[in-house]
């Protein structure tokens, strides 16, 4: 993708160490960004894709901290954390918008041009880092797998022979903020070097828990990095290894929110947020340990709106536990180049091995006291001694799904509660060979061939002393005490996970003038995906519907068999450009590219409960034209680069969670815009840069039920509560006709009401045509200024200020006016102080200045949790000093 090599110039002139500390002369020239985007070393403005390239002096200077920041400076980069350990990056309206073991990101996200499906980039924070490029369009050739939205190349500092050097800094700030990092290079010999960096990183978290005391989403981690460089006359060898660890209190979710609904068809009203909590007799585990199914025995009164209180701020929670959050990584990448002759061969290889575990209080919530039953001691009183004796236990996650009936216990609260784990391990293994020309001459080309190996187990749990509390109830009581039901918690298991790529691909570049040259490319890929799945929860018998049973403490494996699929996906995708020189400063093209994602599998699912949904999801696949004008003028002082592109996006993979688990579906979608970016150095003392987009998204021919509401608003149908599942379904009757039926009132069967014949559905289809997609603002634009003075003795002083806006926009496809996130900008500042000899600087740095605490992102839960909204907000106001130390 891009990098930048040791010597090469800089993005901006002036940047934070080179050249504010020299005398300041009057004039100011920009000079080149170097990238690979080609897989050739070239300016950035010689590239006909639009591009946005960041070095590492440029990233410090716009506080491009993490890979969250880089919406703040590259045009129609949109970025959210997930609901679970996942992200969405998105460029263009492009990213990851599934939810499920086998969904690909729609941008391809490299480190050293080695594609990662599990990045931990999202975890980690930058350091000892050449460039970060974005590349924006589909990237259909060079970066063709899974890069309908583009690609993001993260290139790593590589060691030199040119000189012993090293650098230390540590930082300190707000929230008890300690950061060190650092790097040293060291040559050994004329021929190999050797570098070693690293980051740690410790502070407090940015909310506070009023039920433990503590600030949680905190961090404690570190990383480290060893790169290894040897050249010879006709071969270079880069070997990278680095390690990441975490072990802290992130929180996947900041806040939850939800309009409690009297009624608790739904659990939370569809046409606001407010800070509420779900109405408590729409929830599963509370349902399912009820007085209405349990009589006696029951711990909850079914019918009841009694639900926890939820601190009106968005820096405070009230939750049972401190979240937990683990994750590690080895990442190891080799790129050798070896010229012969006119040509190059290159083999660029990795191997990359991550976990991660994120455990977090499912409802944001600490249950109210609850006495278990008297008579529960006395009709189970083996069943009582084991397990309720001292209060409602809560399952621990087991590698048998067994939980508490097997004896797994995480601990045992007072009152009904929950939480949900996601956990995730993956290993994968890549290599890319090619041969190319020199690029001396009107013709060249590029051939080569890839593949990459991903195995992956992955876990998500919802557990609930509800369930656990019916699982024993229900199999000590109905069958034979000390006796339970598995499995006691929602689980769905992919047990493996894999993904075998394969490409061959290829471009020609052929100068036609020598101010005109057309390149093609094309590349076939062939994915094939296998999963071995399953969902746990109180599972019953597949032949004879009878309940699973295990004597209380026996942690077998349940028999709930596994879905073993497999799939396979053959495409060609590529590109076409037509570039022209105009002159030495001007370069203009028109391109075509065709990106492509493979499908997936959905969760598993029971077919009796979602008739009209598939077992499967079909790849994406975009067509994308765009024509661009690159320009360097003014001396050099300024760039200006525009683009416009149009997409015809068919297949666009989307996502819900209905009923308990999540679906994936399909729809054509089309998008077009405009992007400006300018850098404009009008003397060596001052440096402005801006970038503006527009983005227009819109559904095309999509129909598709909401969950939020599935009557759609129409009073002509009658909404339902599963009685037993806590879904919803709908009955194409109006509330009237369905009184008239005379089976029951709203809180029903829907297999049971089904099976009377009446006219049941999922829900009602909404026509989602024309919908704007999600996390899509229409407009976005950022601005920055840095001003360098030269102090007496020869101090250099850079002061900086930059600004982000972004328009409104929806974060579901049914752009309902719940869905919609307000517009929203956030200011930075720092401040830059150098010694005359370049030795040590001292730098104070404030993010979010205005201390806004903007939504950036939303997931809608189940509507067996109450339908709550999960939302993702920006941090809140951060400042601190840096200080470093240079060193050769």
């Amino acid at each position: 993708m891009s990098t930048v090599f040791p010597g090469r110039k800089r993005f901006l002139v002036c940047a934070v160490a080179a050249c504010f500390l020299a005398p300041l002369p009057g004039f100011a020239q920009l000079e080149e960004v170097i990238v690979t985007a080609q897989k050739r070393s070239e300016s950035v403005q010689d590239v006909p894709i639009a591009i946005t390239a960041f070095d590492e002096e440029a990233m410090r200077e716009r506080q491009i901290v993490g890979f969250g920041d880089m919406r703040f400076s590259a045009p129609n980069v949109n970025y959210t954390k997930g609901n679970f350990t996942g992200n969405n990056f998105q460029i263009r309206g492009v990213g990851t918008n599934l939810v499920a073991a086998s969904a690909d990101s729609g941008v391809g996200i490299h480190v050293n041009e080695v594609p990662i499906f599990s990045p931990r980039l999202f975890e980690t924070e930058y350091y000892d880092v050449a460039q970060v490029a974005v590349l924006r369009g589909p990237q259909g050739t060079l970066y063709g797998r899974n890069s309908t939205g583009g690609a993001v190349n993260m290139i790593t500092r590589t060691a030199h022979v040119d000189a012993l050097e090293g650098n230390l800094e540590g930082q300190y700030g707000n929230y008890d903020h300690k950061k060190v990092i650092g790097y040293i290079n060291v040559p050994l010999g004329d021929n190999f070097a050797a570098r070693f960096a690293g980051l740690w990183l410790e502070r407090d978290g940015y909310t506070e828990n009023l039920f433990t005391g503590n600030d949680i989403d905190g961090r404690d981690q570190y990383s480290l990095r060893a790169s290894f460089n040897w050249t010879g006359e006709n071969t270079t060898a880069d070997l990278m290894f680095s390690y990441f660890d975490e072990d802290s209190t992130r929180s996947r979710s900041q806040k939850q929110m939800c309009a409690n609904d009297p009624s608790g068809l739904l659990g939370c009203l569809p046409d606001r947020l407010a800070f509420e909590k779900p109405n408590p007799s729409a929830q599963l585990s509370n349902i399912l340990a009820s007085d209405a199914l349990l009589g006696p025995l029951g711990l909850f009164p079914f019918g009841s709106n009694n639900p926890g209180e939820e601190p009106r701020d968005l820096r405070k929670v009230f939750a049972d536990f401190d979240p937990v959050y683990k994750a590690d990584e080895t990442l190891v990448t080799l790129d050798i180049e070896h010229e012969i002759g006119d040509y190059t061969v290159a083999l660029v290889a990795g191997y990359q091995e991550t976990t991660v575990l994120s455990r977090m209080d499912y409802t944001w919530n600490v249950g109210r006291p609850i006495d278990i039953p008297a008579a529960l001691e006395f009709i189970a009183p083996e069943t009582y001694a084991t397990l309720f004796s001292e209060g409602l236990p809560l399952s621990a996650p087991s590698r048998n799904a067994t939980g508490s009936v097997g004896g797994n216990i995480a601990y045992t609260p007072q009152g009904l509660e929950s939480f949900d784990q996601s956990d995730r391990d993956t290993d994968q293994s890549s290599i890319e060979l090619r041969l190319q020309s020199d690029y001396d001459g009107p013709f060249n080309f590029l051939v080569g061939g890839f593949w990459m190996e991903v195995d992956m187990q992955d876990d998500y749990w919802v557990i609930a002393n509800g369930f656990d509390y019916v699982a024993a109830v229900a199999g000590s009581v109905g069958f034979q005490d000390g006796f339970g039901w598995v499995g006691p918690q929602f689980n769905t298991d992919t047990e493996q996970f894999t993904i075998e790529s394969e490409a061959l691909f290829g471009e020609v570049y052929y100068e036609l003038t020598p101010e005109l040259k057309i390149t093609l490319g094309a590349r076939y890929n062939i994915d094939t995906k296998g999963i071995s799945d399953r969902q746990i929860l109180l599972n019953e018998d597949a032949e004879t519907g009878e309940r699973l049973l295990q004597p209380l403490g026996a942690d077998q494996p349940i028999p709930v068999a596994y879905r073993n699929d497999s799939e396979e996906w053959k495409e060609w995708t590529g590109r076409a450009v037509l570039d022209w020189a105009i002159n030495g400063d001007t370069l203009a093209y028109l391109s075509w590219s065709r990106g492509y994602k493979g499908g997936g599998f959905n969760p598993p699912f029971d077919p009796v409960d979602f008739p009209s949904q598939t077992a499967t999801f079909d790849p994406e696949f975009v067509d994308a034209w765009e024509v661009g004008v690159k320009n360097t003028l003014l001396d050099s002082t300024l760039q200006a680069n525009f683009s416009a592109f149009y997409y015809d996006y068919e297949g666009m993979q989307t996502s819900k969670i209905v009923n308990r688990t999540s679906f994936n579906e399909n729809t054509d979608a089309q998008i077009y815009g405009l992007e400006a970016e300018f850098v404009f150095a009008p003397s060596a003392r001052w440096q402005f840069n801006a970038n503006a987009s527009y983005l227009h998204t819109e559904v095309k021919d999509f129909a598709s039920v909401d969950p939020r509401d599935p009557t759609g608003g129409r009073d002509d149908v009658t909404l339902i509560k599963d009685n037993t599942q806590a879904t919803n379904c709908v009955v194409s009757l109006s509330p009237e006709e369905f009184a008239d039926a005379g089976v029951g009132g709203q809180v029903n069967s829907c297999r049971g009401l089904l099976e009377q014949g009446l006219p049941v559905t999922d829900g009602v289809l909404e026509d989602l045509d024309g919908n704007q997609l999600l996390n899509s603002p229409e407009w976005s634009m950022s601005l920055g200024g840095q001003y360098n003075a030269s102090l007496p003795g020869d101090y250099g002083l850079s002061l900086r200020v930059d600004y982000y806006w972004q328009d409104e926009m929806y974060t579901r496809l049914y752009n309902r006016e719940v869905d919609k996130i307000d517009a929203w900008d956030i200011w930075n500042a720092q401040a830059n102080l150098v010694s005359p000899d370049e030795s040590w600087y001292l730098r104070a740095y404030v993010k979010n200045i205005a201390d806004d605490n903007h939504f950036v992102g939303q997931f809608l839960s189940s509507a067996s949790s109450g339908l709550f909204t999960n939302v993702f907000t920006l941090e809140p106001r951060t400042y601190g000093l840096a200080i470093g130390y240079n060193f050769q």
